[in-house]
């Protein structure tokens, strides 16, 4: 196989930028003396040995001049450089009394917490609130969520806020965790890259970068992930030092008591809006026999449904997270935390030492228990699925996280496969070869941040990298990441920080399939079912060597399925659901499904959602809010359970 020329993609030292740019004063303060002769006294005799030694002498000064300018540059980005270590230093400071104040407080909590629960002492409680209260926000938010100085909240925001409170004291840990990540965030703040946001393309965004079916076009060179987004030496200089600074600054401030050793759980990202679809997700893994504690992350106050949070949730050992009560809305704000930062907010601050996350419309077929005993999870700490989509990640993310790779480094893989070593080409040409098949990066395909297998033990800073990742994603690393490609967003962020701090981690190599149903004689795709990480493991190493097409597969481990199907109003109300046989009625995975699955998910699911619409009459904001009833909504669910047990096998 052809070797092409060697291309390194380290980044030009930022020295010698400033050095060019110095001679080019230089250069135009020597043009500018022959135009001041011209002003001067011209009836002066010439002195052509005069003259020579004068033009030696400016040179000399000239040379002079210019090694004082870099000196002065090298000066000002030592002090530059020495100024945002003392910012961090100080902050590392801060957090080592925040530390010891909150072990003190901590002692005060603990002591305290009986009398909570004695509603004949309201000073005591009023003293337990402001002492968690003083924990969780900043001096200027001291009272923010405290009930008792705010005299404008209505009773309804007030039981919310002291139910918030109350549900917080069974998370002994929560007060130093809290306080932990408004450090980081502060840390993160400190280190922002001080560049214009990146936004241009040169022939625009990558797209049709199909991985699941084995195109080989595009083929996904250095040059032609080079030739998409912009990215001058001077940003990837910035984005290094940044990179640099806050990576130095962390591998010195990895906690070890902030969560409880041993513990494992479920978490999600939740809110108002999602709640249908989480309660199914949880209704689905107790179904499979798994009794792991489950955590949801609420945003936001407007996103706080009271009811779910303390009557609904419990009941399925599951609990909810005010984002607002474990960081301070003053950090909240300063950091711009949005969406595309929850999911490494909820894994940072759920109180699981190991976590399985999930997306709210995430439906598990099996118990998830044994991942956690897995090999690939014991031997790595993060385990992660593969998307649809080619890696379309910028060569010199590997330079801003100080990564040397070159199209002459060794080859890892030579074309698409799962298991083994038949390959399918990857590029029309034979010669051409793929950054990402390279040793040292990161693999094809793309992630699915649908859901995360990791271990906060062996992987808190992949956590808080890809936090730092996500709170400048939007402006400068989702488009390093992705180019613009498909599902650009938090979604290689994981991958991308445990690479940049070179922490093991396993991908499951079975691709992602679609699942769905021919109806009306098309067929069309209404779930991803993702593969069992334990039995890909297994798979792979048993056919580690061979050379021949390997047709042993995985068991389907879930369905990510599009939140309109499991919706019972819209399912055959909206137009835009086009599921309707004969019948009016159809099978959302086919037939055969119940085969895969080894039961009838479908009807099982329906089922769930009977008992929570039709017996315990749960009311949903999503079902409010298109203005459904609980009855009709539940009359709707009947009717689809009596035509899929007529059609179950």
């Amino acid at each position: 196989m052809c070797n092409p020329t060697k291309k390194t993609l380290k980044t030009p030292k930022y020295l010698v930028f400033l050095f060019v740019t110095g001679i080019v004063i230089i250069t135009f303060t020597v043009e500018k003396v022959p135009e001041q002769q011209k002003n001067s006294d011209t009836s002066v005799p010439f002195d052509a040995s005069r003259e020579a030694t004068s033009q030696q002498d400016n040179a000399e000064s000239d040379i002079e001049l210019e090694n004082q300018y870099l000196k002065a540059l090298i000066e000002q980005e030592k002090q530059d450089e020495r100024a945002f270590e003392l910012e961090n230093e100080k902050l590392l400071e801060q957090l080592q009394e925040t530390k010891k104040e909150v072990n003190r407080l901590r002692d005060n909590r603990a002591r305290r917490r009986p009398m909570m629960h004695d509603a004949g002492n309201p000073k005591e409680s009023k003293l337990e609130f402001e002492l968690l209260t003083k924990l969780k926000v900043d001096d200027s938010d001291e009272h923010q969520f405290n009930p008792m100085y705010h005299q404008e909240w209505n009773s309804h925001k007030k039981q919310v806020m002291e139910f918030i409170y109350e549900d917080s004291l069974n998370d002994t840990l929560l007060p130093e965790r809290s306080e932990y990540f408004k450090n980081i965030f502060q840390l993160i703040l400190a280190n922002k890259p001080n560049i214009r946001p990146l936004s241009h393309y040169m022939n625009g965004r990558i797209s049709n970068a199909v991985y699941a079916n084995r195109q080989t076009t595009p083929c996904l060179t250095v040059d032609e992930l080079s030739s998409h987004l912009i990215l001058e030496d001077s940003d990837v200089q910035a984005l290094q030092n940044t990179h640099h600074r806050f990576v130095r600054t962390l591998s010195s401030i990895y906690p070890n008591d902030i969560y409880e050793p041993g513990t494992r759980g479920i978490v999600y990202v939740g809110g108002k809006e999602s709640s249908w679809s989480i309660m199914l997700s949880i209704m689905n893994i107790r179904d499979s026999g798994c009794n792991l504690p489950v955590e949801v992350l609420i945003p936001s106050y407007h996103e706080y449904s009271l009811d779910m949070c303390k009557n609904v949730y419990p009941r399925y050992n599951a609990r909810c997270l005010f984002l607002p009560g474990l960081i301070s809305g003053k950090v909240r704000h300063r950091n711009k935390i949005h969406r595309h930062q929850y999911k490494s907010v909820a894994l940072a601050l759920s109180s699981f030492e190991e976590v399985l996350l999930l997306d709210a419309d995430n439906y598990l077929l099996d118990n998830p228990e044994k991942l956690f005993y897995s090999k690939p999870f014991q031997e790595n700490g993060m385990v992660t699925w593969p998307d649809l989509w080619k890696r379309t990640t910028h060569p010199r993310f590997y330079t801003i996280i100080g990564k040397d790779i070159t199209t002459d480094t060794e080859r890892r893989d030579y074309g698409y496969t799962e298991y083994g070593q038949r390959f399918t080409q990857v590029c029309e040409k034979e010669e051409d070869v793929p950054l990402h098949q390279l040793e040292g990066t990161m693999a094809d395909p793309s992630s699915d941040s649908s859901q995360l297998l990791i271990s906060k033990r062996e992987h808190i800073g992949t956590i808080i990298l890809s936090m730092y990742y996500n709170t400048y994603g939007p402006e400068y690393y989702y488009p390093i990441l992705s180019q613009g490609a498909s599902g650009q967003g938090d979604k290689e962020t994981f991958v991308a920080a445990a690479h940049a701090l070179d922490k093991k981690y396993y991908t499951v190599k079975k691709m992602p399939e679609f699942v769905g149903s021919l109806v009306q004689e098309k067929w069309r795709a209404n779930a991803m079912a993702q593969f069992d990480a334990t039995e890909d493991y297994e798979i792979a190493e048993r056919y580690r060597d061979s050379t021949e097409e390997v047709a042993e597969q995985p068991a389907v481990l879930l369905l990510h399925v599009k939140s309109r199907e499991l919706h019972p109003w819209r399912k055959y109300h909206d137009e835009r659901v086009p599921h309707k046989g004969d019948t009016g009625r159809s099978r959302l995975y086919g037939d055969e499904f119940p085969n895969v699955a080894k039961y009838d998910f479908e009807l099982e699911t329906w089922r769930n959602m009977e008992k929570l619409l039709c017996e315990d009459k749960i009311r949903f904001h999503v079902f409010e809010r298109e203005g459904v009833s609980t009855e009709e909504a539940c009359r709707e669910v009947l009717e689809q359970i009596a035509y899929l047990e007529m059609t179950t096998m």
